[in-house]
């Protein structure tokens, strides 16, 4: 806190802010000053911080305030404030000190009170189209899809999770490599899709490669979840119940990616190529309590009647 900033604080919670509204550190610096104040000594702001836990510049705005009450009493100027001895008012010093300790817990129970803030990233993928050549994501407040998502991918610890309606080989490898760096750190990566129960649909093919490839590296399967989100008419045929078959009764067209149950991505660009690479697609990433909405959306799909966990590897 600056100076200018203290005028219009109120004085027992500017000398609390000097030290973070810390109450240890407010008690370090009253404890010193009292016993100095009652043998009668002065004191500098130096001495008292070389004694504590403060540092000598927080110590000195803190002298600065008192000095405005009857707590403390300059004695003569040396070169600088944090070098000039200062008598001490014990019971001012007590009072002042008691009222900052509890300044600084009430506006500490007031903050821990209130929700955690919200960030939205805006992201996008610039289509190929020559008139974006000459901007940027920034050029519009965003930043880029792609190196977002492979980003929060590596500071993922415990859980991935990627809903997405379509899967294309070229559009994947963009992210296969980092998510089979994250399973081998014991990051469990769950998948949900459609036409996966179809071995025949380009998303069967392309997840069946991502669990090879992680087989290949010894991996344990146990972190890899692939969910078939797909429901079909009871009147569908079996062997209309696929990819180029009969349109399914109800299916899935999120795109979501959540990274530890603390971020996530919602957006407009499918697992493929063009959708990270060639066409206009935007998105958002997500820190905070809206998160968890899409956190619960997805544990309640998962456990729906017609998510069905499907094996890759056999």
């Amino acid at each position: 806190m600056t100076d200018d900033e203290s005028d219009s604080t109120w004085l027992p919670l500017a000398i609390a802010e000097y030290v973070d509204r810390d109450e240890q550190l407010l008690s370090q610096l009253e404890g010193l000053l009292v016993l100095s104040g009652g043998r009668g000594e002065l004191v500098t702001p130096a001495e008292i911080a070389n004694r504590t836990d403060v540092s000598v510049a927080a110590t000195t705005d803190a002298f600065r305030q008192l000095s405005q009450t009857d707590a403390v009493t300059r004695e003569s100027f040396r070169t600088s404030v944090e070098d000039s001895p200062y008598r001490i008012n014990v019971e001012a010093c007590r009072r002042v000190f008691e009222t900052a300790r509890y300044a600084a817990r009430s506006v500490n129970a007031y903050e821990a009170r209130q929700p955690p803030a919200t960030e939205a990233t805006p992201l996008v993928t610039f289509p190929a189209d020559p008139a974006f050549d000459e901007v940027s994501p920034t050029s519009f407040g965003m930043s880029w899809l792609m190196p977002t998502l492979t980003r929060q991918i590596k500071r993922s610890n415990t859980t991935i999770t990627l809903v997405a309606p379509f899967f294309e080989r070229d559009g994947f490898a963009h992210l296969e490599d980092v998510l089979l760096a994250a399973m081998e750190r014991g990051v469990c990566v769950r998948i949900i899709s459609r036409y996966l129960t179809d071995t025949d649909s380009y998303n069967y093919s392309v997840l069946k490669s991502f669990a090879e490839r992680a087989d290949e590296r010894n991996l344990d399967r146990s972190l890899l979840r692939c969910v078939d989100y797909t429901r079909w008419s009871t009147g569908t045929p079996s062997t209309q119940r696929r990819q180029d078959g009969a349109t399914p009764a109800f299916t899935l067209h999120a795109k979501i990616m959540l990274f530890d149950d603390k971020a996530a991505y919602v957006g407009s660009a499918n697992v493929t190529d063009y959708g990270f690479e060639h066409y206009l697609e935007t998105g958002v990433l997500l820190e905070g309590p809206p998160v968890e909405g899409f956190v619960d959306l997805v544990s309640f799909l998962l456990n729906s009647e017609a998510a069905t966990t499907v094996s890759l590897i056999d």
